[in-house]
């Protein structure tokens, strides 16, 4: 039996993910690629020098086909979206088999339906399936373990988070987007208690957004950030689940997220944020607007250049304050690399090592966290250190 499968390693954030294991993976990890084109499968076989025995070819839609490749490992790494199309046999025979799942997933609705399909064999099973481990969502959720103890369990806290990114998309991140609108499931997120575990837990109200304004908080100006309705709903469902194992964070929570642009109006920034949140809000929701985009925009499998890759970049300063208290706690972190795809695979791929590494007193230990999680609940403090210790920078107050 492997250590850890990656599935979908053949496609574009695949191949990238497959390079770090191979350049970041301990010796003694024992790991192995999957995907559904053999011939693609033996030629990156070769490039990462993984033998044929750790190569498996597999149809995602093919039940029997997954479940036989889950009996082969602990873990399984999937990078193969949209994951509502692709994700349930896998996720099912990971929760039935007791095999730990990690993906990057930003489908928050799909992952719910998921949750009451097959939340109960997984933790019966002492499975660990944790969703949302790339830019979706592991720096809202690193910013919610600084912030844990700043507070305490009696606060109604504040968290607002203000992102400069620079970067491109890919194909397989186009698709999830497209299909999120053509599955229903954007109408979901208006809801803030979507993914959260039981009722106890309460919310906030955050800052009504601002489509543009001057944001005093972090003096800047800001528009709302394109990822903040994914992401607060993570971050709801962690501090829920946090209250849910006996570990209270807050008494209530408002969390969002911004586009940080310039301390200075510049007009540019302003328009291009203005035409994507138009786009997503406008026109995303018909059909022939998502038929030109994938006509035009970057297919399964394709993504940015190299270059366009490595010159990218992801920041964000976050606030956090009371009810309480007048005192305002901040932290930044960043890292160099594009988010759709570096920061995406170096999150991923370091919270599977994380998991890897601990497995062994994991799976022996009777009160470990089981079920459907999120990379907070699963990983607590541990990803925030490995994640700084690996490359990410931070400047924490």
């Amino acid at each position: 039996m492997l250590d850890l499968i990656l599935v979908g390693a053949t496609g574009f954030t695949g191949r990238r993910a497959a390079a770090y294991f191979k350049e970041h993976a301990p010796n003694e990890l024992n790991w192995g690629i999957a995907g559904r084109n053999s011939a693609k499968l033996i030629e990156l076989a070769n490039d990462l020098s993984l033998s044929e025995s750790k190569i498996f070819e597999v149809d995602l839609l093919n039940k029997d086909q997954v479940e036989e490749l889950v009996r082969n490992t602990k873990i399984i790494v999937t990078t193969a979206g949209p994951f509502s199309l692709y994700g349930e046999y896998l996720i099912g025979a990971c929760a039935t088999s007791g095999t730990h799942y990690l993906d990057i997933t930003g489908e928050v609705g799909f992952i719910m339906k998921m949750e009451k399909k097959y939340g109960k064999a997984a933790r019966e099973n002492r499975a660990k399936i944790i969703p949302f481990c790339g830019f979706d969502s592991i720096p809202a959720e690193i910013t919610l373990l600084h912030f844990k103890d700043k507070f305490s369990k009696e606060d109604q806290v504040t968290i607002k988070s203000y992102y400069t990114i620079s970067g491109g998309l890919n194909g397989g991140t186009l698709a999830s987007m497209l299909n999120k609108f053509e599955s229903g499931e954007v109408g979901e997120m208006n809801d803030p208690r979507l993914a959260l575990a039981g009722n106890e837990q309460k919310l906030g109200k955050p800052d009504a957004p601002q489509f543009f304004g001057f944001d005093r908080k972090a003096g800047r100006w800001s528009t709302p950030f394109i990822m903040g309705s994914i992401n607060s709903k993570v971050v709801y469902r962690s501090v829920s689940l946090f209250r849910e194992f006996g570990k209270p964070m807050f008494e209530s929570i408002a969390y969002s997220e911004h586009t940080k642009l310039g301390k200075w109006y510049n007009p540019l920034p302003f328009l291009s944020q203005t035409l994507t949140l138009l786009m997503l809000q406008f026109l995303m929701p018909f059909q022939w607007f998502r038929k030109l985009l994938k006509k035009v925009g970057p297919k399964p499998g394709e993504g940015p250049s190299e270059d366009a890759i490595e010159n990218g970049f992801i920041r964000w300063h976050a606030f956090a304050w009371s009810d309480a208290t007048s005192q305002t706690q901040e932290v930044e972190f960043s890292y160099p690399g594009d988010a759709s795809n570096k920061s995406t695979v170096f999150f991923l791929c370091e919270s599977a090592l994380l998991l890897a590494a601990s497995i062994q007193s994991i799976n022996s230990d009777e009160h470990s966290l089981n079920g459907f999680l999120t990379p907070s609940t699963a990983f607590e403090d541990g990803l925030l250190n490995r994640l700084t210790d690996r490359g990410l920078n931070s400047s924490r107050s």
